[in-house]
């Protein structure tokens, strides 16, 4: 992902490459940062472990080998939120970090689901932290700025920068100058196309990417036809669907919320049919069952991955993806039987030549630039 030899050419997992991320900080205490089996920190490193009321210097380590925030021009509000330390209340600080460079945590796992090691590209890398966004995300063009020079200065010899910016606004040239590579989010507004973001020719722009791995979810019909959809439903104590066994199949006129307001879902499955810019009835109707007490919710919808979306919306009920010639067959018992009812088993992981990889998530931005079509960026 960061076009660099020093990363991947010797198989070394990043040893002793340091990652500037800037961003809305880091969880130091996540196993992704350990520093178990870390030689000391590199000499060339110049940067500084900046202290707040809940960031002492321990929180820096061999792995987060610097840290920094970054709060001038920032409105109160969004400071309130947060706390004037190079810590992470956001979450999406954390998550870049480890995905660039997380150590190597064994047994990982979502409820049991994609069971295996977690790590990042560059699992052996060192990372150095710049706070320069707080609250919900909010930053100015002097947080990065100052972000940004200070990392230079500190010998970072990679800048994650997963955020849109305006086209050559917030002086990464600069740094690419002095041999950093910069690497930018391409953005989350996908699948259109034309709306990639960061596409200055001189930066490295990264999309979200899939592995080969799925996670196909049984659902048995009450006339014991099987069919399979993707889910990440998996059974928890808290669980409306924890008792196994056939639940009522319930269909809307349509899911929209105007229409689909007053449905007894109590106990029961929805059964709804999207459209692909329905991802909004997806995350309603969803909530609309997690409401009403209902056991789960199957979407219909042509071959697009809301799973992410999923994560959010979808806590203790089964909220399983189809493709809509699927949908077709449950729509057509549906029809036939005077008591629809389905079951939902959780789902399972498999990963192998089946599933084809890498494959760019549904919600990653696409290109050409639309400020510079000439530069493709897809």
């Amino acid at each position: 992902m960061m076009g660099s030899d020093m990363l991947h050419g010797s198989n070394s997992g990043g040893e002793d490459v340091i990652i500037g991320v800037i961003d809305t900080g880091i969880w130091p205490e996540s196993r992704s940062f350990s520093d178990s089996g870390y030689g000391p920190v590199p000499s060339r490193w110049k940067g500084k472990c900046q202290v707040g009321h809940d960031w002492g210097s321990k929180n820096c380590s061999r792995k987060i080998v610097g840290a920094r925030f970054y709060s001038a021009g920032v409105p109160d509000q969004f400071l309130e939120t947060d706390s004037l330390s190079p810590r992470d209340h956001n979450g999406h600080g954390t998550h870049c970090a480890s995905t660039a460079a997380g150590s190597a945590v064994e047994a990982a796992s979502f409820h049991g689901l994609a069971k295996g090691v977690a790590r990042g590209g560059a699992p052996r890398a060192r990372i150095a932290v710049y706070k320069s966004f707080w609250g919900l995300g909010f930053g100015n063009t002097a947080t990065v700025l100052a972000a940004i020079d200070d990392a230079i200065h500190d010998g970072v010899d990679v800048l994650s920068m997963s955020f849109g910016v305006d086209e050559n606004s917030f002086g990464v040239l600069h740094a690419v100058q002095k041999g950093i590579t910069v690497v930018y989010a391409g953005g989350n507004e996908g699948p259109r196309p034309q709306t990639v973001r960061n596409g200055a020719p001189w930066a490295i722009t990264v999309a979200a990417s899939k592995i080969d791995r799925s996670f196909p979810t049984m659902i048995m019909l009450g006339n014991k036809q099987e069919i399979v959809g993707q889910s990440l439903y998996y059974r928890g104590k808290n669980s409306s669907m924890s008792s196994s066994g056939f639940k009522g199949l319930v269909v809307p006129v349509s899911c929209d919320m105007d229409i689909l307001s007053g449905t007894d879902v109590k106990g029961k499955i929805l059964f709804c049919t999207m459209q692909p810019s329905d991802q909004d009835v997806f995350q309603q109707a969803a909530q609309y069952v997690q409401d009403g007490r209902g056991s789960g919710v199957i979407f219909a919808q042509y071959t697009t991955d809301l799973s992410f979306t999923a994560l959010d919306v979808c806590q203790g009920i089964a909220c399983v993806l189809v493709d809509l010639d699927i949908g077709k067959k449950i729509a057509s018992y549906m029809d036939d039987a005077s008591s629809p009812m389905a079951k939902i088993e959780p789902a399972r992981t498999v990963t192998g030549k089946e599933m084809l990889a890498p494959k760019v998530a549904m919600f990653s931005s696409r290109g050409p630039s639309p400020d510079y079509p000439a530069i493709i960026k897809a």
